[in-house]
């Protein structure tokens, strides 16, 4: 596919890899995730038949930007791209990242209480712009209950309406991709970090189980090991006795990394996920910088 015959360039992605064989006709048999969240959206498609990542895109943000700056983007890039514009997708996968989200075991879930449940997590009402949605996570026995905006939901669920699309928080593709993770690993309890800017999600699972997921502000990289620390530190749990996998942004020579490294010895940068195949273009990303974006395929594969 040539990005000059399907792209008006209006905003320029940060990264843009793919398989150049890839055109429209190959859209019905292919998945499309999208993630979203206020300093970046970032789109790959996976060949279903063979669970190929193929193609990736990211565009970033230079701050963070309130959710009509963000719907004003997406729509540019959607408008711009012939090939994202298509409803023939055979999947849309949506990961919405944000602060709005609750784990709600399933044995006390009610559907129509989800919206108390969200509103008890974010100790405020939930605003009356937002739409509550809420999908299972059978590997945890829970159901993920989190919002969007209207306009985001009704503009996607319009755009895409020939495809089968699925709504998901951005926690739901960590938690999968964590536990997956943790079962190729030989260790009884590991802790998952994926970082952002100014944020970073932490997950603990315990012999494959989830133990803890949660996400965390900080502004400076002692503030972020004493949370790591104090949290841990709740559950009973020591770091010199814990693997440390690093998602997200972050990298081995950052500033982050050097600070965990003095109190976590076993530290290390964690990979994409090994159930998806990648093209040679797309197998030279980091996976672990697009490790939420590639999971959110897998959340119900």
């Amino acid at each position: 596919m040539a990005n000059s015959e399907n792209q008006v360039i209006e905003i320029i992605p940060t990264l843009l890899v793919g398989d150049s064989s890839f055109d429209a006709a190959s859209i019905p048999r292919c998945t499309l995730c999208i993630e979203v969240d206020e300093r970046r959206i970032r789109f790959c498609i996976v060949r279903d038949e063979s669970m190929e990542c193929i193609w990736l895109e990211d565009y970033a943000f230079d701050t963070a930007l309130n959710p009509d700056e963000i719907f004003e983007k997406l729509k540019k890039i959607f408008t711009g791209h012939l090939l994202w514009s298509s409803n023939d997708w055979k999947n849309v996968r949506i990961a919405i990242n944000s602060h709005a989200f609750s784990l709600i075991p399933n044995l006390i879930f009610e559907k129509d209480s989800a919206q108390d449940y969200l509103s008890f997590a974010l100790g405020n009402p939930v605003p009356k712009d937002e739409r509550v949605l809420y999908h299972e996570l059978p590997l945890v026995h829970a159901n993920n209950v989190f919002s969007i905006p209207q306009i985001w939901y009704d503009w996607m669920i319009n755009h895409f309406g020939s495809s089968s699309i699925a709504f998901y928080h951005i926690t739901s593709p960590l938690i999968i991709g964590a536990l997956v993770s943790h079962a190729e690993q030989q260790e009884l309890r590991i802790v998952s970090v994926y970082f952002e800017k100014e944020y970073f999600t932490l997950i603990v699972s315990e012999s494959q189980q989830l133990i803890l997921c949660n996400r965390f502000r900080y502004s400076q990289t002692q503030e972020l090991a004493y949370i790591m620390l104090f949290t841990l530190s709740q559950l009973n749990l020591l770091p010199e006795e814990m693997k440390v996998l690093c998602y997200g942004e972050i990298s081995s020579s950052s500033d982050a990394y050097t600070e965990l490294s003095r109190f976590f010895p076993n530290l290390q940068i964690g990979s994409g996920p090994t159930t998806l195949k990648y093209t040679p273009q797309c197998a030279d990303v980091p996976g672990h910088r697009y490790f939420g974006l590639f999971n959110t395929y897998l959340v119900s594969s």
